[in-house]
């Protein structure tokens, strides 16, 4: 054994020698030299440069790498009939097994679980749980949770929560929670819960709980509150806010910063102190009102209401008052029912710009529990009568009077 190792060195040592000899020989090399060629010519790291300059990048994102395919099956990401290069292929048809992740889609993409696109998509795009677009949709999003989208959209997104966008929406979003785009929407929005625009809406939006557009609304709002600085169009809610409204906002309440709002205090035939907020505008504004008989009883009479009014111009400084609303009357806390509902139709003058006078006559329909006798007299200062009264079934009665509203507003 050692005689064969010495013959397989002795061959090596030969075959080696020549070259180093005729090295030194011609180039009066050393030795050392002729070993330093010998090693650069068959070093590891020269074969580990030809091994790196292999072109082995699976998940490239270079815009410029993509290449168009007409169908896609896909397992879950990479695990498809593109493999590891599916990042950098725009699909015309793609069907996901449970997910799939592609640079865009041209026509038709769906999925058990989940989409995801870095770049475009065209067409319809559908999954059990969610849709991401890194680029433009221009078609239909359908997804169980979510749709979410890194530039604008152009057709119609439907999620089961939320449609979030960071572009400009042009078409249709329905989402059961909330609809997001920092831009301007110019179609529809619904939600069972709030929808924002970050800038100007141009169409509709509804939801269960809240509309807000930072900017100007050409359309309509309808929730329970709605916002936007400049509505060209109707708000429809319990609460509306806008700086400005061409349309009507019609509400519980509706403020409009440059609209209708003033503070009144008047007297009536049954309470002689009465305090009342007027918000919206002229066409179209809220009441709401409190009011006091001050007498020496530790229950004191009072009432409380909500109603509704419009005030048309007659002249340069006169206005018409007609105004519909419901009031509480009790003595002490709020016991039976013994409501006063009143139809007012009255003049406003305008003293100065902060400061108006109004009256007019009313009619009044009581309506009240004729089983409870803690009911206030009606009439304690005023000599007014009843015209009509009659009784219903269920200890129910109704009375009607003529009666009176005066005092003045401050805006």
């Amino acid at each position: 054994m050692n005689t064969i190792s010495k013959i397989l060195a002795t061959a090596a040592f030969f075959s080696l020698s020549p070259t180093e000899t005729k090295a030194s020989n011609h180039s009066n090399e050393t030795p050392v030299d002729s070993l330093e060629k010998v090693e650069s010519k068959f070093s590891f790291h020269r074969i580990g440069e030809k091994i790196g300059t292999l072109n082995f990048q699976p998940f490239s994102v270079n815009p410029e790498d993509t290449t168009i395919v007409s169908v896609q099956f896909a397992f879950v990401p990479f695990v498809s009939t593109n493999g590891t290069e599916s990042g950098n292929v725009i699909n015309d048809v793609s069907f996901n097994l449970l997910g799939g992740y592609s640079a865009g889609t041209r026509a038709f993409e769906m999925a058990g679980l989940f989409n995801i696109n870095r770049g475009d998509m065209t067409g319809v795009q559908l999954a059990g749980l969610f849709n991401q677009v890194g680029g433009i949709v221009d078609g239909v999003q359908l997804a169980g949770l979510f749709n979410s989208n890194l530039h604008s959209v152009k057709g119609v997104q439907l999620a089961g929560l939320t449609n979030f966008t960071t572009g400009q929406v042009e078409g249709v979003q329905i989402a059961g929670l909330a609809n997001f785009s920092p831009k301007s929407v110019k179609g529809v929005q619904v939600a069972g819960l709030a929808n924002f625009s970050g800038k100007n809406t141009e169409g509709t939006q509804v939801a269960g709980l809240a509309n807000f557009t930072a900017h100007e609304v050409k359309g309509a709002q309808v929730a329970a509150f709605n916002f936007a600085s400049k509505v060209d169009g109707f708000q429809l809610g319990v609460f509306n806010y806008a700086d400005s409204v061409s349309g009507i906002p019609v509400g519980l309440i509706s403020f409009v910063r440059s609209g209708y709002h003033n503070v009144e205090i008047a007297a009536n035939e049954v309470l002689p102190l009465n305090l009342a907020l007027r918000t919206g505008k002229r066409e179209f504004y809220n009441i709401l009102f409190v009011g006091i008989r001050p007498e020496p009883s530790r229950d004191v009479t009072w009432s409380y209401g909500y109603g509704l009014g419009t005030s048309p111009r007659l002249g340069k400084k006169t206005f018409l008052n007609i105004e519909v609303s419901s009031e509480q009357l009790n003595k002490g806390n709020t016991q039976a029912l013994n409501l006063i509902n009143k139809l007012y139709l009255g003049g406003d003058y305008q003293v100065s710009k902060k400061l108006a006078l109004f009256a007019g006559p009313t009619i009044n329909f009581r309506v009240f529990d004729n089983s409870f006798d803690g009911h206030p007299d009606l009439f304690t200062y005023t000599n007014t009568r009843i015209r009509n009264e009659k009784t219903y079934s269920e200890n129910i009665s109704s009375q009607w009077w003529w009666g009176f509203r005066a005092g003045f507003r401050v805006f």
